[in-house]
């Protein structure tokens, strides 16, 4: 990231610091970061975790699937910055086998980050913690496998009013943007205001730190004066004569730091005017600094292909694969690359290196990921028309998958989208475009599951899908482009 973008949170955290943006006084804004290159990180090497399997020897799950869009041709739409944007409503067809539901638009995407002057909106992944916050992949371009993760916290976005305001994003980010003329105006428009409203920042924080002071002390000798008090009804003639001059004098005291108080704060509601006559000058600038502030980013990483971010709710950490093909490894030599991520810190903190040997030569590559609530993780890759899921573990105490032996013998989509887990319901979803095929994952695993258990929502979107999240109330959320937005269901997802 550029400068100019520095700015605008230099910018943004002053006004926190000021009282603007805080929603209470020991408010913390989430800080902006230019990101730099990956640190060295622990690696583990698991060698091969995969028990082997024949695929003739899993059982088929006789399912029919109705069918997605499957001649992966998409229609493009472009967002209009001048008229206002409701979104777009996906309803699921006649051919959905569960209850009636839609997507719907929470959030147009922007052009990029201003991570770099290759974006173009290519966001890959959607991720979502037990916290309230999302998390997006974004690639720097169409020829590297280098990104960004952005973390916005949800909370923040509900408490600014943005939560049903589907350009919110879109327009901050664009407003900032530093590669186009509007945006650079816009930084420079940042520039100047800071510039000249440096001084009044470093007096409302001064004023405010004496503040704090003088009601601390002030609360110090309201205690103070409720103890002597206290003691002077039991107290000797002598003490009582001693507690009465010490009371007098924390009453002079008292009076001298309320009168300070005071002129403190007529000298602080000054400064602060100040600053609110230049913020009701500039509306559309204030608002998106506070859009801004929501955000955090990674440092640049490996994405991969970059449709694999998952969020594990067992040890509250997001995964990554580094997965540079979209075919399994070339050899046997070569490793499965995963990335474990702090998503308080939004930095990398180990990477997982192992083989999935299968056979007598394969070696399996992952390209899609998931984690249910107690840490499980599952994986899955087309067979055929089919589908096949893998289960294991994937954390800090070891690295270990088997397929399950059931795979389904039809899927209604072409591409291999990704997977996602539903822990509400318990079932683990198949995505591909315009259609989510789900199964309990218990009865996959057992070997259990029949055609009647496999659960289908169709949609004629004819957008790309690129990715599949839960929240803790089973709604899902989609990655659709182009244009790029997070999208909603109206309902659960069963």
């Amino acid at each position: 990231m550029n400068k100019p973008l520095k700015t605008v949170v230099a910018f943004a955290l002053a006004f926190t610091a000021a009282g603007l943006f805080a929603t209470s006084g020991n408010a913390k804004a989430d800080i902006i970061d230019v990101p730099g290159a990956t640190k060295s990180i622990p690696q583990v090497n698991a060698g091969n975790v995969l028990t082997n399997y024949e695929s003739s020897d899993l059982k088929d799950i006789n399912n029919t699937s109705p069918v997605g869009n499957m001649d992966r041709k998409y229609n493009q739409g472009t967002i209009d910055p001048n008229v206002d944007n409701p979104g777009d409503t996906f309803a699921t067809t006649s051919a959905t086998t569960t209850t009636a539901n839609s997507f719907k638009t929470q959030w147009f995407l922007p052009d990029g980050f201003n991570v770099t002057d290759y974006q173009h909106g290519n966001f890959q992944s959607v991720a979502l913690d037990d916290s309230g916050n999302v998390y997006f992949v974004e690639s720097n371009g169409s020829d590297t496998n280098l990104g960004v993760i952005i973390k916005f916290n949800t909370n923040k976005l509900k408490q600014l009013g943005l939560e049903n305001d589907p350009m919110a994003l879109w327009k901050a980010f664009n407003y900032f943007n530093p590669y186009t003329e509007d945006g650079i105006a816009h930084n420079n428009q940042y520039d100047d205001l800071y510039e000249s409203m440096k001084d009044s920042f470093k007096t409302v924080k001064s004023l405010s730190s004496q503040l704090a002071t003088v009601k601390s002390d002030i609360n110090d000798l309201r205690n103070a004066k409720r103890t002597a008090q206290s003691e002077f009804k039991k107290a000797s003639s002598a003490t009582k004569k001693h507690l009465t001059a010490v009371l007098k004098s924390n009453a002079t005291q008292s009076a001298a730091d309320q009168k300070k108080a005071a002129a403190l704060e007529k000298k602080l509601a000054i400064a602060q005017s100040q600053i609110d006559k230049i913020k009701s000058k500039n509306p559309d600038l204030f608002k998106n600094i506070e859009v801004a502030e929501t955000a955090q980013l990674s440092p640049q990483v490996d994405i991969g292909h970059g449709q694999t971010l998952t969020f594990n709710p067992q040890n509250k950490h997001l995964y990554l694969v580094e997965d540079n093909t979209l075919t399994d490894l070339r050899n046997r030599d070569e490793n499965n690359n995963v990335l474990e991520i702090d998503p308080n810190t939004m930095d990398p903190i180990r990477q997982y290196n192992f083989k999935m040997f299968q056979g007598t030569k394969g070696n399996l590559q992952l390209h899609t990921l998931a984690f249910d609530k107690n840490g499980n993780a599952y994986w899955g890759r087309k067979n055929g028309m089919g589908y096949m899921i893998f289960y294991g573990r994937l954390d800090e105490n070891g690295v270990k998958f088997a397929a399950a032996p059931e795979k389904l013998k039809t899927r209604g989509g072409s591409p291999n989208q990704g997977v996602a887990f539903n822990n509400v319901n318990n079932r683990i979803y198949v995505v591909s475009d315009d259609v989510l095929t789900s199964i309990p994952i218990d009865k996959l695993v057992a070997g259990t599951a029949t055609p009647d258990d496999v659960n289908y929502s169709v949609f004629q979107s004819k957008r790309e899908w690129e990715c599949l999240a839960f929240d803790s109330q089973g709604y899902g959320h989609l990655l659709a482009l182009w244009p790029a937005e997070l999208m909603k269901t109206t309902a659960p997802l069963n």
